[in-house]
């Protein structure tokens, strides 16, 4: 049975108060996961715009509900030292009973590593640091002592209490953004979910996951052994009308012609609400195992609401 999570970007904006209200509806109307994604910031000219930082909006989430489970969304591997991180996350579960998800990814955004002044390696790079901090997390989540010799990073006699609260840890969820193969290697070998966004049409993402159990099966692995999951840009138009006009602000404020604006608007969960329904029925036929909904912005819960009472059990 597809579960459903809601998708919070803190880099928009959100206040706790904000985050509370949606986490708590979220859990109200039976949604099972809140995700948030792994931002210092959104723009350069962002100089008043709230970003709270992931883990602590996680945190924040965690006290605010009882039964939601919360992950990153993912992650980036290059803001935290592994071993630091493992220690955190093991104390989030804990904290929430283990609620927690984990996402990870090798991290994308120059601009941000940059402001930050954290180095931006290669892709390739970034991709076998994130694989050599994957062993190196799931060792002190797992083992008394942890020694690990890598090329990018060294651990010696490192212990590590508590150990998280699900046994043997919480599952590792590895975003595949564009689904590069290299990365999507790595997701085969090492994750126990893998999750794809944010405009992929059901066609082109049963390809994704085709090869992906492709890879899967090649190593050795059993591909219903990991979990599939898909986020989506999502926007419900009370009309044609709504959503013609929604097009036309799109393009100007873009500047781009109409027609980029709706090729875009295809790809994404939007439309009326009967378009909707129909796009994720589409969706359904994939058998994912999770299915991420990114409102817009400050129309979450308004939005969630009409999913409750007139998308979900129409799909």
């Amino acid at each position: 049975m597809t579960t459903y999570g809601v998708q919070i970007e803190p880099q928009f904006g959100f206040t706790f108060d904000e985050i509370k209200g949606i986490v708590q509806y979220a859990e109200e109307i039976g949604m099972t996961h809140t995700w948030f994604s792994d931002h210092f910031m959104l723009k350069a000219d962002s100089i008043e715009q709230n970003s709270f930082e992931c883990i602590s909006a996680m945190m924040a989430a965690a006290s605010y509900t009882q039964k939601l489970r919360i992950g990153p969304l993912v992650l980036s591997n290059s803001y935290r030292y592994p071993a630091v991180l493992a220690k955190q996350i093991a104390c989030l579960d804990q904290y929430s009973k283990g609620r927690i998800e984990f996402g990870y990814g090798a991290g994308w955004k120059e601009m941000e590593y940059n402001a930050y002044g954290i180095e931006f390696p290669s892709a390739g790079t970034r991709i076998k640091q994130l694989e050599e901090a994957l062993q190196i997390i799931k060792s002190l989540w797992t083992e008394n002592i942890t020694n690990f010799d890598g090329d990018y990073y060294k651990i010696k006699d490192a212990v590590a209490a508590p150990k998280p609260y699900q046994k043997p840890y919480p599952t590792i969820w590895i975003g595949l953004g564009s689904g590069k193969p290299k990365m999507t290697k790595l997701a085969a070998k090492y994750a126990e979910g893998i999750n794809y966004v944010w405009a992929i049409p059901p066609e082109e993402l049963k390809e994704k996951f085709d090869e992906f159990d492709g890879i899967v099966k090649e190593i050795g692995r059993d591909p219903a052994s990991i979990k599939k999951s898909y986020g989506a840009l999502t926007d419900i138009y009370a009309d044609e009308e709504a959503k013609k006009e929604a097009k036309k602000k799109a393009a100007e404020e873009r500047k781009v012609p109409i027609e980029e604006v709706e090729k875009g608007m295809k790809r994404a969960l939007v439309g009326t609400k009967e378009e909707i329904i129909e796009k994720m029925k589409e969706y359904k036929k994939l058998k994912l195992d999770h299915f991420i909904i990114m409102f817009p912005y400050q129309k979450e819960l308004e939005q969630m609401k009409i999913f409750k009472e007139e998308i979900f059990q129409k799909i």
